[in-house]
This record gives structure tokens, C-alpha cells and sequence, in this order.
């Protein structure tokens, strides 16, 4: 039996209708969703509320739930302390093992730039929040990295210590933590990792080896320029919540 060409016609033309009204009403529902985001922004040092459909730009969008999980920071050991408990458990020497403290010689004064968390050797270290990516990661005993030091009459240079099997995280709160004088490292460069994930164990590689001083984890807090700053600035506020910023403010009146 022949098919004649008006019916072919007829059949694509109702293929194609079928298809321009499906589209029309699948572009209406994305369109209706993408009005139901509404982002937060900054102009000018305010804050503004704006709908997404306005960016021409790619966007990124965080979400409370989000941020209240992965911008929460935990003990390095996954053992359930706040920070406050693990300073007074694992700190030896207030005036030797916290951030700040005199460290060098006189002709090369420098500072510690972390925390010393002195835990048993081998003892499992995890990422300190649900998410984080491995930005650097070290498998030499002897792993040296630049550091700062100021010279008599407040000059500043640089020297190369030696951290040992290192371990460097980046969280979604854009602050990376380093891990150092580790014996053994478990991850590689660029692995996503999180709180289940065993990224390495404390040890005694690096300049501890000749320190007389016993295994510990030496933990670095860094921000976005690579400067180095006191854990208990940060590690100490547990209680942030966007979510509940979010619902005290009334969108819709923006």
C-alpha cells in the first residue's frame, strides 16, 4: 500500500506541532523554577536580593543547608571534641604549642604557625569539615616548605623548613587546613574527601625527628593569600547557622 506525501506531510507537521508545544511548556516550568531562586548578593558593600534570571554570567548558588553543613569544622581526630576540649587535652606547652609562639633563632626570628596537637603516633586524621579537596599532598619524610623569618632590624626573608609527609585541604569556606609531620598519607592531589575519609596518620617525619620532641600532628590554618593565622580564631565558633539568618529576613519585602 503507497503512503501518499500529503499524509507523510501531515504526520511530520503533527511531529513537529507535538514537539513546539511540549518545548513551549517544559521552557515555562525551567522558567518558573529559575524565578523561584532568589539570590544574595553584595553591591556597594550592601547586601541585595536579586532573582537568578538576571545574572548573564554563570552562578553558583549556596544553599543554607549547604553552608550550615560544610562551613562546620570538627576535631581533626573525629572524636567528637570541640575544639576547646581538644586544646586542653592535646596542648603540652601553652607557651611552645600554640600559634604565635617564638620559634628560629636569633639571626632567623620566626613564629609557629600552627598548633601542636600531641596524640598518640599513627592515631587517623580526617578533613575538618563534610567536604573538602586535597590541594596538596606530600609522601617525603622531608617535605620542606617556604616559611618567613625577620632578620635583625626587622628585615623580612624567607627560609625552607622541613614539614615532613604534609597533607593540605581546601574547604568550601575558601580556608585550607595543612597537616604535617604525618608517617603515612592516604590521598592523592585534587580528591574530594570528608569526613569519613582517613587522609592520613600522625607520625614523626620532618624537623621533629631531631626535636626530642614526641609524635604530634602540627596543624595550619591558612586563608586565601596563603597566610597563616591562629585555629582558635575560627575552630572555636561552632554555632553558625544561615538557615537562621535566612528566616528572619523577609525576602519578598527586598
Amino acid at each position: 500500500m503507497k503512503i501518499s506525501a500529503s499524509l507523510i506531510r501531515a504526520v511530520v507537521i503533527t511531529i513537529l506541532l507535538i514537539i513546539v508545544v511540549t518545548d513551549f511548556f517544559y521552557i515555562k516550568l525551567l522558567k518558573n523554577r529559575i524565578d523561584n531562586i532568589t539570590v544574595l548578593t553584595s553591591e556597594t558593600d550592601s547586601m541585595v536580593v536579586v532573582k537568578s534570571s538576571s545574572f548573564k554570567e554563570p552562578i553558583v548558588v549556596f544553599t543554607a543547608d549547604f553552608i550550615d553543613n560544610f562551613y562546620h569544622y570538627s576535631s581533626p581526630f573525629k572524636d567528637g571534641m570541640d575544639f576547646n576540649e581538644l586544646i586542653k587535652k592535646y596542648i603540652r606547652n601553652r607557651w611552645a604549642d600554640h600559634y604565635g609562639c617564638g620559634r628560629g633563632t636569633r639571626e632567623r626570628k620566626r613564629i609557629h604557625e600552627g598548633i601542636d596537637l600531641f596524640v598518640p603516633e599513627n592515631t587517623p586524621v580526617y578533613p575538618l569539615t563534610n567536604f573538602g579537596i586535597v590541594t596538596n599532598v606530600s609522601d617525603n619524610p622531608h617535605f620542606m616548605v617556604q616559611v618567613q623569618y625577620i632578620k635583625p632590624g626587622g628585615i623580612i626573608d624567607s627560609m625552607k623548613i622541613e614539614y615532613g609527609k604534609t597533607i593540605r585541604i581546601l574547604y568550601p569556606e575558601g580556608i585550607e587546613s595543612i597537616y604535617t609531620h604525618l608517617n603515612e598519607v592516604f590521598v592523592e592531589l585534587n580528591q574530594k574527601v570528608d569526613r569519613n575519609t582517613v587522609v592520613g596518620l600522625t607520625g614523626l617525619t620532618g624537623n621533629i625527628r631531631n626535636s626530642g620532641k614526641p609524635s604530634h600532628l602540627h596543624m595550619e590554618l591558612r586563608d586565601s593569600e596563603n597566610r597563616s593565622f591562629d585555629p582558635r580564631n575560627r575552630l572555636r565558633f561552632v554555632q553558625n547557622s544561615a538557615a537562621n539568618f535566612i528566616k528572619h529576613i523577609n525576602i519578598g519585602d527586598e
